[in-house]
């Protein structure tokens, strides 16, 4: 296929080369100012735009601007790109490109925030512009399960965050069932990175970290064909989630009989029909998937939380010695058994949520 220049486009060429290059003058700016900090995720592009203006004032049609991006003390792997690295200005005097940044990698934020510099300069010119950004990690969302709240990753969120991490708390009503909370998830999050933009830091994705019956709401969320529009989660770390179900949970809905206790009874058409009906058999193969369970958890068992049909393997923690016994389970609170919730306040277990967060997990297989 042959790129045809008119005749105008041509002239518009010709008077841009006979321009006396020196005394262009070029700006480059970010499309929305307010940003501040941009999570590191190469969907989570950000917009620039470089403006060339003659010695008068008036906007030059076809300048030719070259981009560049660089910063101290990072690898070229690690510091994005731009794209297109030449763009020709429009009869505004306004070219438009995206820098692109690099995927997270734990070793960026070593000593803090890492900021990259910007560059555009006129080719064959001596006007040049530059600006920075800084760079920061995919924002963290803690979902907890059922008939819990945020207030049980409180010992995790301190830990993440006094490891650089952004944390935030989504707490719902889990009575409510896993396709009503996924809905508000979905609320959740878009509220959230609204909120992140308010203070100028610029987020296209989420990691999610869902404990029990979180993780079946991150599950659903993620699986749902809605999400293809949304495709803002990076990665799901699920925690002592039944996969499977509770074996417990049939005694629990002696005592609760809303839809989340339903959600959890082994064998319920959400586990064994739902799910299997939605995206890649119920475990999204574009999002990166980690999986961890207590050795001795009262709650969900090691097969419950295996996601082996997918190839994601489930690392198994020692937190105690099980503690459940009859009288807890009179008393209806088999979803508060102490291992269950113990492993939310684990070093051991804090250390490696930290190192799946900073590393690449695997991507579930695609199952036909």
């Amino acid at each position: 296929m042959h790129n045809f220049v008119s005749l105008q486009e041509l002239m518009y060429y010709i008077k841009y080369e006979a321009v006396k290059k020196s005394e262009l003058k070029l700006s480059l700016r970010l499309v929305n100012p307010s940003v501040k900090l941009l999570a590191c995720d190469p969907s989570n592009s950000l917009i620039l735009k470089a403006d060339v203006r003659d010695g008068e004032g008036f906007p030059v049609n076809k300048a030719l601007v070259a981009f560049s991006v660089e910063a101290s003390g990072l690898k070229d792997t690690d510091i994005g790109s731009i794209m297109p690295l030449k763009a020709r200005t429009d009869k505004n005097g306004e070219c438009i490109v995206k820098y692109i940044p690099p995927s997270y990698s734990n070793n960026l934020f070593e000593e803090g925030n890492p900021r990259v510099i910007l560059k555009a300069e006129i080719r064959n010119g001596d006007s040049a512009s530059s600006l920075s950004i800084s760079l920061t990690r995919n924002p963290v969302v803690l979902v907890h399960g059922y008939r819990a709240g945020g207030y049980v990753f409180e010992n995790l969120n301190e830990y993440l965050s006094s490891q650089g991490f952004n944390c935030s708390l989504f707490n719902y009503d889990s009575s409510n069932g896993v396709v009503d909370s996924s809905s508000r998830l979905d609320s959740f999050l878009k509220e959230t990175k609204a909120l992140c933009l308010s203070k100028g830091i610029q987020v296209e994705k989420f990691d999610l970290i869902g404990h029990s019956m979180g993780g079946l709401v991150a599950r659903y969320y993620t699986c749902s064909s809605d999400y293809i529009l949304e495709h803002d989660v990076n990665k799901i770390i699920f925690i002592s989630t039944p996969h499977r179900g509770s074996p417990w949970a049939p005694i629990g809905a002696k005592y609760y009989s809303d839809q989340g206790i339903k959600d959890l009874i082994p064998d319920n058409a959400l586990l064994t029909k739902v799910f299997p009906s939605m995206l890649n058999n119920g475990l999204n193969n574009t999002i990166q998937t980690g999986s961890i369970v207590g050795q001795y958890d009262e709650v969900v068992s090691p097969e419950s939380a295996s996601l082996e049909e997918w190839n994601i393997n489930t690392e198994v923690f020692f937190v105690g010695e099980t503690s459940l016994n009859f009288d807890n389970l009179l008393k209806g609170n088999f979803a508060e058994g102490t291992n269950h919730i113990n492993i939310l306040s684990n070093k051991k277990v804090f250390e490696k949520l930290q190192t799946m967060l900073n590393q690449q997990l695997p991507y579930p297989i695609q199952k036909k």
